[in-house]
């Protein structure tokens, strides 16, 4: 079996491709260990990028990077509870407004288990308004949608509120 192998004046410790061994094995064990430990430790890789919002919304305090074309701040809550509060702006009453809060409540409710609360069509605001939220124990997310009529735009609102 050959160790150390250079490569470009670099030198690892690896086995040295099975090829180069035996000609009738074409994988190397190399290669096996780093697919085996990517598995290990990255089991959800592919499900990152599906919850891009609530992962830059959960993480703001620490990192202070927005989900992406968002405006965040922290707040203080009722009880000692804490949180995040982001919005997107769009254009007044547009489809791609309502789409977005679809697609943001969508998210929600895939990436994190919780209870969704009833939904009450029965708001005093003068403008549209529509409200979702999911009870997640320690954690409540809210995503929002508000026409603001005299201000000719529509906002998207993520949020979440940490409870003490």
């Amino acid at each position: 079996m050959t160790f150390a192998k250079l490569r470009e004046s670099k030198s690892f410790v690896c086995p040295a491709p099975a090829s180069d061994i035996e000609p009738h094995n074409s994988v190397s064990l190399c290669f096996w260990l780093s697919l085996v430990t990517v598995m290990l430790v990255h089991p959800t890789i592919g499900l990152a990028a599906g919850c891009a919002r609530m992962s830059a919304l959960e993480s703001y305090n620490d990192t202070g990077v927005a989900p992406f074309g968002s405006e965040c701040l922290s707040f203080d809550g009722l009880g000692n509870s804490r949180g995040v509060s982001c919005y997107w702006e769009f254009q007044f009453r547009s489809d791609e407004a309502a789409s977005y809060f679809d697609d943001t409540w969508a998210e929600v409710a895939r990436c994190r288990d919780g209870t969704p609360a009833p939904i009450d069509m029965q708001v005093n605001h003068p403008d549209s308004y529509v409200h979702r939220e999911l009870d997640a124990g320690i954690r409540v997310y809210r995503v929002a949608f508000k026409d603001k009529s005299q201000e000719k735009r529509t906002l998207v609102f993520l949020s979440v509120q940490h409870n003490n």
